[in-house]
């Protein structure tokens, strides 16, 4: 996994639940299939985080 990537991982872990769509636009931007899978697991966390709120 490369800096590009932890930094991203980073942004995704401090978005508050609301905003989990965002990982999506920034999805494309990881270099490896490491990250893109850590941040859809992050997507997922805030979507059911999201979703417990209602």
């Amino acid at each position: 996994m490369t800096e590009f990537d932890k930094q991203l991982i980073a942004k995704a872990e401090n978005l508050r639940r609301w905003d989990y769509r965002l990982i999506d636009s920034i999805l494309p931007f990881a270099d490896t299939p490491e990250a893109r899978a850590e941040l859809t697991r992050i997507r997922w966390e805030l979507y059911d985080l999201m979703q417990d709120s209602l």
